[in-house]
């Protein structure tokens, strides 16, 4: 068995969680994913990827380490994650997975997939299967009078894993707390004159270390995730204020207004003006 069935996009912008893409594997040795952090394949930067396993083994890649998952197993992965896995070449995984849009979902799947992977063990995959096999069906014939029960049948399946779902603990990458701060301390004082030699020293790593780690955790590099925070934070500024755009680039951290011009352009796409202008038409 080898399944692929993708949704319509749908006609109801207003749904908590819908499927985008959804399918299975059996029997197939080959089955082998290698993504990186922020990969649009498939949508894959804006959706969450969940899989579980209804027979056979595989396996699950997360900081380095190999990890062995088999019948009763399932994993996470939210938005923008580096995804790796693969089916056992000799006893291959009979394994179901669903790529779907979440938003408000917050309070129920907490931070489950959100910075690694999470890997679950569920006494009895009966309930997951019989829903799955509703939502496989809904997909091989969609018919718009069904979109509602779609994202009903999903929502009942991930309450159903994070009420009665039990993490596999994973061994914590010990340099995870110190990047993590790292990452609130930019964050917080973006608008200040930060060097990447000066934050890894707050975290009292060298700067390759550092550098090195904070790619894996946060899946793009310090000195990136520095000037998106300067981005978000300018445009607050551009958004809540009259200021001109030489004093939002200065507010913002950025020496030069031309340089901040020239970035604004690159990660959103348009100028700081066009931005102003597009929000308050």
């Amino acid at each position: 068995m080898r399944e692929h069935i993708f949704f319509p996009n749908p006609s109801f912008a207003h749904y908590s969680c819908y499927p985008d893409f959804i399918g299975g594997y059996q029997n197939h040795s080959s089955h082998t994913v290698d993504r990186p952090a922020h990969s649009s394949d498939f949508k894959l930067n804006q959706l969450y990827n969940l899989h579980f396993i209804l027979k056979g083994k595989g396996y699950v890649y997360s900081q380095g380490t190999r990890y062995e998952l088999s019948a009763g197993h399932g994993f996470l992965y939210g938005p923008e994650l580096a995804e790796r896995y693969e089916a056992d070449s000799y006893d291959p995984w009979d394994i179901r997975w669903i790529h779907f849009s979440a938003s408000g979902l917050e309070s129920l799947l907490g931070k489950r997939g959100i910075s690694e992977v999470w890997l679950f063990e569920l006494h009895s995959m009966q309930t997951l299967n019989i829903c799955m096999e509703e939502l496989l069906a809904l997909g091989r014939n969609f018919d718009l009078k069904q979109e509602i029960r779609a994202s009903t049948v999903l929502y009942e399946m991930l309450l159903h894993i994070t009420k009665d779902a039990v993490s596999l603990h994973l061994p914590k990458d010990p340099a995870l707390p110190g990047i993590h701060a790292a990452a609130n301390y930019m964050r917080e004082h973006c608008t200040e004159l930060l060097s990447i030699k000066e934050i890894a020293q707050f975290t009292g790593y060298s700067v390759p270390y550092f550098t090195r780690k904070f790619h894996q955790s946060m899946g793009v590099t310090p000195t990136a995730y520095l000037l998106e925070s300067r981005i978000l934070y300018a445009k607050k500024l551009l958004l809540s204020t009259n200021k001109t755009i030489q004093d939002i680039a200065l507010d913002s951290g950025f020496s030069q207004s031309s340089y901040f011009i020239h970035c604004f352009k690159k990660v959103v796409a348009m100028t700081p003006e066009q931005f102003r202008v597009s929000w308050d038409s």
